[in-house]
């Protein structure tokens, strides 16, 4: 896996880099800016036939973008530096820009809102535009002046390459409120969080890594944020010679009238993830709807006492015979509903994913939150849901969603996979991003998908990190595969769970 680090923890690499292995800032940094330079004449050669406009800001970023700039020079390009912003420079960056200087580049100053014509200018008459003005050093709200030259980037920019991290996107969340947009970024020694939570993949566009020589064992032991990629994907395990009863018995609790599809698609996504057997247990005046439409799965009435409720004793004995549980899509919020999530968070000991209405119904009665620090127990809360059990505003996770989860973690013990555009999987000790997938599964239905390829894995024997990841990553990829074969606009949940582990075509 790739890690994801923090802005704190880049400096303090850097920091160490020169420290104990001697190497120095200004080493870093034009290794940093020619392998930057280097990959750009690889990558995008194209974009190098008319002249290049380096944005360079006062700091170290502003520093590489000045050695981009004498290499690019070197090769035979046509180059302009646009200097950013008042004040003293970095030791560095000033060293780097008198080199500039020395070669003859030409060096304009750009401090204020009088002299954005001359940037649009030549910004518009350029065929590329190298964003080194901030890097990983933004946080919060680019003052005006700043927030017009955004503007003035985004509008007038043919193509834009960014240093690092797109300037206005905050490294360590994936915030912006304005930012400049990226058609690339060239990422420096390692990946940040910001380059894949909140707008990092919209607003850095492709990432393409530039390493610098920080010793792979500096990042051992890092408290990181790692991100799942397909090199890493390991579903369970299946061998010739396999039975069904090698791949696990998988209970969904059915839904409500109205909302039974939500437990139907996680039943198909189950099944297509592999598992051997899956039951759907459902309320008895549903027996003839779930007859009708399950085929692959089992169908089986909740038994219940004489108040026609569930019995807990039957119950507690049928999960018992389960190798993974599934309860909340569809499932519904009345005083049934909340009975069997009760019964399922107290009685089974097999791993048991609650999500959905499961979800809201212990946001409803918070005395439930002491059974998720039960280590059988996976939640699987999309942000709206997440809000209400963390009794958060659903916007502040748009500005940062890792802090809050690592607090209702800590505070609650649990296991959470947090569903958006990205999934983040925490528990305390590991955390993992998964940033797979399109605006094909902003489709109602999708979740249930996943929530029933996460109770496949687990039942097939997965733990519960490895399947909340690896589900999330397959289901993400599978609607990758299909938008090369259709518009995202028309993948539906079930396209998604039939097309699991599907080869490219």
């Amino acid at each position: 896996m790739q890690y994801l680090l923090s802005s704190s923890q880049m400096k303090d690499l850097d920091r160490r880099c020169a420290e104990e292995f001697g190497l120095p800032s200004r080493v870093l940094m034009e290794t940093a800016g020619k392998g930057c330079a280097d990959l750009i004449a690889a990558q995008y050669p194209q974009w190098l036939q008319g002249r290049t406009c380096i944005l360079c800001g006062r700091g170290n970023n502003g520093g590489d973008g000045a050695v981009i700039a004498r290499w690019l020079d070197q090769g035979g390009c046509e180059v302009v530096i646009l200097r950013i912003g008042k004040g003293d420079l970095s030791p560095d960056a000033k060293a780097n820009l008198e080199l500039c200087r020395a070669l003859g580049i030409p060096i304009l100053q750009i401090s204020s809102l009088e002299d954005l014509p001359l940037l649009e200018e030549i910004v518009s008459d350029s065929d590329l535009v190298i964003d080194a003005i901030f890097g990983t050093g933004f946080h919060g709200e680019p003052d005006d002046f700043h927030l017009t030259l955004f503007e003035v980037v985004n509008t007038s920019a043919s193509r834009v390459i960014a240093v690092d991290i797109p300037s206005g996107l905050d490294a360590d969340t994936g915030w912006c409120g304005d930012a400049i947009y990226a058609d690339a970024t060239l990422c420096i020694a390692s990946l940040k969080l910001g380059h894949v939570l909140g707008y990092g993949r919209e607003v850095c566009g492709p990432t393409s890594f530039v390493p610098i020589g920080i010793p792979h064992f500096y990042y051992h032991g890092l408290p990181s944020v790692k991100l799942f990629t397909e090199e890493d994907f390991c579903p369970p395990m299946r061998h010739p010679d396999s039975h069904k009863n090698d791949f696990g018995k998988v209970y969904i609790f059915g839904g409500v009238p109205g909302y039974t599809g939500a437990s139907l698609l996680a039943a198909r996504g189950a099944l297509r993830a592999g598992a051997g057997y899956v039951w759907m247990l459902h309320r008895p005046e549903l027996q003839p709807f779930y007859f009708i439409r399950l085929t692959e799965a089992l169908s089986l009435s909740i038994p219940e006492n004489s108040r026609a409720m569930p019995d807990t004793k039957q119950l507690a004995s049928l999960l018992g015979e389960a190798s993974a549980v599934l309860i909340g899509p569809g499932l519904g919020r009345d005083s049934y509903s909340l009975r069997l999530l009760e019964i399922a968070l107290r009685q089974v000991k097999r791993p048991l994913v609650v999500d959905a209405d499961g979800l809201n119904l212990i946001a409803d009665n918070p005395a439930l939150l002491k059974y998720l620090a039960k280590p059988n127990i996976l939640i699987t809360p999309h942000w709206g849901e997440f809000s209400r059990l963390a009794g958060i505003p659903k916007d502040s996770l748009e500005t940062d969603c890792l802090s809050p989860l690592r607090e209702f973690v800590a505070r609650h013990k649990a296991r959470v996979l947090l569903k958006s555009h990205f999934s983040v999987y925490h528990d305390g000790e590991t955390t993992m991003v998964n940033s797979s997938g399109n605006d094909g599964l902003a489709t109602g239905g999708s979740g249930d998908v996943l929530a029933g390829i996460i109770i496949s894995f687990l039942a097939q024997g997965l733990s519960i990190p490895e399947a909340a990841i690896n589900a999330s990553f397959l289901l993400g990829r599978t609607a990758e595969k299909l938008a090369a074969r259709r518009g995202t606009p028309s993948i539906l949940p079930s396209d998604v769970a039939d097309n699991l582990f599907a080869g490219d075509e």
